[in-house]
């Protein structure tokens, strides 16, 4: 996909799975497994800037947190993240002097990392209220992320402010889960938790927020605001339909079967809307895989070291057969004379 646009579907940031990974370190076949079912792959999610549809991300976490057995999983994993997890906005924030000051900063470019929510800073006499709320996509399950998000802004502001500082209420818009999980989550925020809200939201007294805490570094902070504001603009550069398809063939393929209903239900239209539009563009669902596989077949055997049943499983082919077949059809010769024809590393000068 082009570096320069984003697709239209609702994503986030690959670079958001570190603190999902990293707790499950212990047991990464298990996390691998649940994250390739949704249609991700690990190679995907080396590239921490790979936009990865939103709802694949929301059932991911759901997963892990049934995996985990822990009922306070969002939560916990969300005070046990650090700002790199969400940087660059993260490591924009800690720069600023206060803790109001850090979340305008979160609030106002929060879509360089994540599309699909909603995010907003109010002020009254009385409070500072975050809200956040995932607006798309529809039927995903959410309670994990809103207990995970708010956890890891306050973990933020302790972390980079003030580590006495609490909220004065916790609000969340999933309904309440059982009074000993009630209870856990009052202890991990430090202060009232409700819930069946209208949206979640930190509610916190402003002079606490208000309060300086550093002199900030006005070029690292341009700096970093110039990297967020090129993340955005990517963002509003839309792609081309078959852009889009693009960058979901390859996160599904290996993973997902790779299907017309499949790609469509992820850019949240009807399989004949997807392909009527892909017809427009002169593009094609069957064209479009074979071109990535094509292109990812001739990466994996230049590198070398996988076998030819690897290959084709990352592919999405049944087995080695099938691959050797595809391959020979697209180039008339086997993947075997491919793999001949690479130069040694002494023809290089590298021994």
């Amino acid at each position: 996909m082009n570096s320069a646009t984003t697709p239209r579907f609702a994503f986030i940031r690959a670079l958001v799975f570190r603190s999902i990974i990293e707790h499950f370190d212990y047991d990464l076949s298990r996390i691998r497994t649940i994250i390739r079912q949704n249609g991700v792959s690990f190679t995907v999610l080396d590239e921490p800037y790979a936009p990865i549809p939103l709802h694949s991300y929301l059932h991911i976490l759901d997963q892990a947190a049934s995996l985990s057995g822990d009922p306070l999983f969002g939560a916990r994993l969300g005070f046990s993240s650090r700002p790199g997890n969400i940087a660059p906005v993260g490591l924009l924030a800690i720069q600023l002097s206060s803790i109001e000051r850090g979340l305008e900063a979160m609030v106002r470019y929060s879509t360089a990392l994540q599309s699909g929510t909603r995010m907003k800073l109010e002020r009254d006499e009385d409070h500072l209220i975050l809200s956040y709320l995932i607006t798309e996509p529809a039927n995903a399950p959410l309670r994990q992320d809103a207990e995970f998000s708010l956890a890891s802004t306050c973990n933020l502001i302790r972390g980079a402010f003030d580590a006495r500082w609490r909220p004065l209420e916790i609000h969340f818009s999933h309904a309440a889960p059982s009074p000993a999980v009630k209870i856990a989550l009052r202890k991990l925020f430090g202060g009232p938790v409700l819930f069946s809200q209208p949206e979640n939201r930190i509610v916190m007294a402003p002079e606490d927020a208000q309060r300086p805490h550093r002199s900030e570094d006005r070029d690292m902070i341009a700096m970093t605001e110039r990297h967020l504001m090129d993340l955005i603009q990517r963002t509003q550069r839309s792609a081309s339909i078959s852009e889009q398809v693009e960058a979901l063939v390859g996160m599904y393929l290996g993973s997902l079967e790779v299907k017309l209903e499949t790609i469509a239900a992820a850019m949240q239209m009807s399989a004949r809307s997807l392909q009527r539009k892909l017809s427009e563009e002169g593009q094609s669902l069957s064209t479009i895989v074979q071109r990535h596989r094509q292109a990812k077949a001739e990466t994996m055997l230049a590198e070398g070291g996988m076998t030819m049943e690897k290959i084709a499983a990352a592919l999405g082919y049944a087995d080695g057969t099938a691959f050797w077949r595809a391959y020979r059809s697209w180039t008339g010769h086997s993947p075997s004379r491919r793999t001949r024809q690479q130069p040694s590393l002494h023809y290089l000068g590298k021994v």
